[in-house]
């Protein structure tokens, strides 16, 4: 696309622009940091001379509050001298009247020329106090007190708690002193006045330094003496001599301000303003911090520079977008060019909708999959590719989130022009104007039909294996007396040619029938234990539950298993008690079968001299613990995974190797289960193993056992009665947490959903006539299932879980027992009908089974 500009100047030019935004730019920046330096410097002498005000005040504060003590001790003086006060009765009722007209002090003593006080405002007998170690009276005993001495800060409140106070006192006082002469100039002693620091500091407190501010009294000798503001509860007993306000300042000059980098009570930049009374020897300092006295200066310059920064963004706004419209406009060209152009060649479908679903647009690629040409689906709805196979929910689902305005990524199931289906991976991407309103639709299709076609040939390959192996077994099942009866009369025949006096074999013979004997015991064995596998996974072997005491059965089995130990040189321990003997609600042959099963593992995989050892416990969900503990070669951590699986053995490692068919421990695994049971291991390589069966106590009435009574005689209702029955007792197992409860949820919301969709096929198969009934209880089951997991969910507890387990349980058996038995009946003769039915319903759940049917051109 070409465009045409007309000439100018070069300071016409963008680069014109840019040359004119710097100038103006730097203008402003010089006049922004001007005045910035300028308002700050106003605002710290602004401090200052707030500083030096309030110096004033909290100077004239303390020369009225010192001066009223000098005059409390000047009476106490006078009192003293020869005809004074002290020569009369009434001299601590005199005491106690000055204290009246002194709030800022608390006591008021007199201490004679021993240092031993004589006389004290305070109630009660006159306490025995000396003050003579005290340095301000070793002052006035050698004459070189000042007319009126501070001392330093005392720890407690009266007079007499004379020990220095340490950092963060809550009590401490003052002493005010003065030597009391008589008119010769004898020395008659100190009078003393206890002052209040509280009092000093509400008078600094009522002036404001801020928060981070103080005040503080100092003598000249750079002692603390009180301190007020944001801490002006403690007080430092450390001599302040060395900072600048003493070593510095004062020695200059009485008054000033100055600022301090590092302030020595903060520790952050200050202003200090100080007053050296005239009469007292006190300092007062006022030390304000400066961030803090910035703050109003910070706030407007704050404001100032939004205004500043925003006038020279908008000013480099406005160069940037002059610069840069020629270039974005054809960067925008290109882009669009690229777009145009990437979805025209693209091999992926494309369509753009307007938001009243009308095609504006498609690519190459649309038409050519679709069979269409670009003027026959222009201005029509996408809906000319529907295939009837998508369901509703998931079209109304599909629009809820891309009405919303987010994507949307899912399957479908389109239709060529041809009536062919053609399955896609689509994306469907709304796009939005300025406002944030929808206008148009993006969709883009990806053809993923061979992939489709490969994963449900797996699924059909799966299936046609899983029927395999269910006809093998049932093969294997029924074929018992086939495979056992010429093996036994093999074995007969050879034991006969052993024992036939007529005809006594020679000892190579001898020797080569026992090969046969010894090989077909084995392979015996083999086909028992086949059998078994076979008989459980067919369902056709019977279980007979009775109440039984575990104890007995695991005896007899030590019993019958220690003859095996002894031809192995490995004993066996059988550790469990006679007393409080646990009943069991099993199968006793069958619970014997997995006994024995791991006793002779155990021996088996032993070593000699070894040791097994058989012991037994209750856990607290109500089953019942046998462990068969052996010192032999134990398994190895990688091989954990594979030891319940067929034909998996130590016996595969030559260095370990055991005689043994493979599959003991998948049938007693099998076993276990149909006795409502678990089944689990301990090992450690070298060390030995642990294994162990748990069978639910009598008393456990919340173990799921499948049995005889709970069948309907429907294959396909009975399995997936077995399915949900191992899903209900995940709900009460304690081997799942809350987050894996809300998984198993799911699953069994969706396993009942398929289950009744099943059952309700059959049932209309078989013309059932309470169909009605029975689907209205599905709906209200579901319904009711589907809160209890909700409530749990929103508050989820132990016992809320128990009883949603409970309630599974009883409704799974009661709907078995009482309802679908009721089904069995019109079931009769009826096989092929309930196979084509649900072979429906199969197409209806698996739409790609229509898809990919004969029928279909595809």
């Amino acid at each position: 696309m070409q465009f045409s500009l007309s000439k100018r100047s070069w300071l016409g030019s963008r680069y014109g622009v840019l040359l004119f935004a710097f100038v103006v730019a730097v203008a402003f920046v010089g006049v922004w940091s001007y005045q910035l330096w300028q308002g700050k410097e106003r605002a710290i002498l602004t401090s200052e001379t707030a500083a030096e005000n309030l110096a004033r005040a909290s100077e004239d504060a303390n020369n009225r509050t010192i001066q009223a003590v000098d005059l409390i001790l000047t009476s106490v003086a006078a009192g003293m001298k020869p005809g004074g006060w002290a020569n009369g009765q009434k001299g601590r009722a005199f005491l106690s009247s000055l204290l009246d007209e002194a709030p800022q002090v608390r006591e008021v003593a007199f201490a004679d020329t021993l240092g031993m006080v004589t006389n004290i405002s305070r109630r009660g007998v006159i306490p025995d106090l000396s003050v003579a170690h005290e340095a301000y009276f070793q002052q006035a005993l050698s004459g070189t007190m000042p007319s009126l001495l501070i001392s330093k800060p005392y720890a407690g409140r009266l007079l007499g708690d004379n020990q220095a106070a340490e950092p963060n006192t809550d009590f401490w006082h003052l002493i005010a002193a003065r030597s009391v002469y008589d008119d010769i100039g004898g020395f008659l002693g100190v009078a003393i006045a206890v002052i209040n620091p509280g009092f000093l500091q509400e008078q600094i407190n009522a002036l404001d330094v801020g928060r981070r501010g103080h005040i503080a009294y100092y003598r000249y000798d750079g002692e603390l003496l009180v301190r007020g503001g944001n801490i002006s509860r403690f007080i430092d007993s450390t001599s302040h001599a060395n900072h600048p306000l003493f070593k510095t300042y004062l020695p200059q000059r009485e008054w000033g301000t100055f600022r301090q980098a590092d302030d020595y009570v903060m520790g952050a930049e200050s202003i200090v303003s100080y007053r050296a009374t005239t009469r007292w020897p006190f300092v007062v300092a006022v030390v304000l911090n400066v961030d803090e006295t910035l703050a109003p200066w910070l706030r407007e310059a704050t404001d100032f520079s939004i205004v500043m920064a925003g006038g020279l963004a908008v000013l480099l706004l406005l160069a940037f977008i002059v610069y840069r419209q020629r270039a974005t406009a054809e960067q925008a060209e290109e882009q669009l060019t690229l777009l145009g152009t990437a979805l025209e060649t693209s091999a992926n479908m494309a369509l753009i909708t307007d938001f009243d679903s009308r095609i504006v647009w498609v690519n190459d690629a649309f038409c050519k999959q679709f069979g269409y040409e670009f003027h026959e689906v222009v201005g029509k709805n996408p809906n000319i590719l529907k295939s009837g196979l998508v369901s509703a929910e998931a079209i109304a689902e599909m629009w809820e989130l891309i009405l919303s305005g987010r994507t949307w990524n899912g399957e479908m199931i389109n239709q060529r022009k041809d009536g062919s289906l053609v399955i896609v991976n689509q994306t469907i991407s709304p796009i939005m104007n300025a406002d944030g309103e929808i206008t148009h639709f993006v969709a883009i299709h990806d053809d993923i039909t061979e992939r489709k076609r490969s994963e449900e040939r797996l699924l059909e390959a799966k299936n046609e294996a899983e029927e395999a192996n269910k006809a093998k077994s049932e093969f294997l099942a029924s074929m018992s007396h086939e495979l056992r009866t010429p093996l036994n009369a093999v074995l007969g025949f050879a034991q006969l040619l052993q024992f036939d006096p007529q005809h006594p074999l020679s000892e190579k013979q001898n020797v080569h029938v026992e090969s046969i004997l010894e090989g077909g015991d084995h392979l015996l064995q083999l086909i028992n234990e086949v059998l078994d596998l076979a008989r459980i996974e067919a369902s056709k072997i019977d279980f007979s539950f009775e109440v039984l005491n575990g104890y007995d059965v695991a005896e007899e089995c030590v019993a019958l298993s220690l003859p095996l130990g002894e031809s192995q040189g490995v004993k066996i321990i059988n550790t469990l008690g006679k007393e409080n003997a646990p009943l069991l609600r099993t199968d006793r042959v069958r619970f014997k079968q997995a006994l024995l099963n791991l006793l002779s593992n155990a021996v088996k995989y032993n070593k000699i001299d070894g040791k097994v050892i058989v012991d037994g416990l209750e856990t607290d969900d109500g089953f019942m613990r046998f462990t068969v503990k052996d010192t032999g070669v134990g398994i190895a951590e990688k091989d954990h995974d594979s030891v319940f699986q067929m034909f998996h053995r130590l016996g595969a490692d030559p260095m370990i190797a055991r005689e043994g068919t493979g599959i003991g421990l998948t049938v007693t695994k099998l076993l276990v289960e149909r006795l409502g049971g678990r089944l689990g291991f301990e090992s450690e390589n070298g060390v030995g193993s642990t294994f162990w069966i748990e069978l639910p106590l009598a008393s456990n009435s919340d173990a799921g056992i499948w049995v005889n009574v709970v069948r309907t005689g429907v294959e396909a209702v009975d399995n997936d009665h077995r399915v949900l029955l191992s899903i209900i007792d995940k709900v009460g197992s304690t081997d799942f947490d809350d987050q894996d409860l809300s998984q198993v949820f799911d699953e069994l919301l969706d396993y009942t959903q398929y289950h009744f969709q099943r059952e309700e096929a059959i049932m209309r198969a078989c013309e059932f006539p309470e169909f009605n009934q029975h689907q209205a209880g599905h709906k209200a089951l579901r319904l009711h299932v589907s809160g209890m997991m909700d409530e749990w969910l929103k508050s989820p507890s132990p016992k809320s879980r128990e009883e949603l387990h409970k309630f599974l349980q009883d409704w799974l058996f009661n709907h078995i027992v009482k309802d679908d038995a009721e089904i069995a009946a019109f079931t009769k003769g009826k096989d092929q009908k309930i196979a084509k039915a649900l072979e429906t319903l199969a197409h209806q759940i698996h739409p790609l089974k229509t898809v990919f049917s004969e029928e279909n051109q595809l």
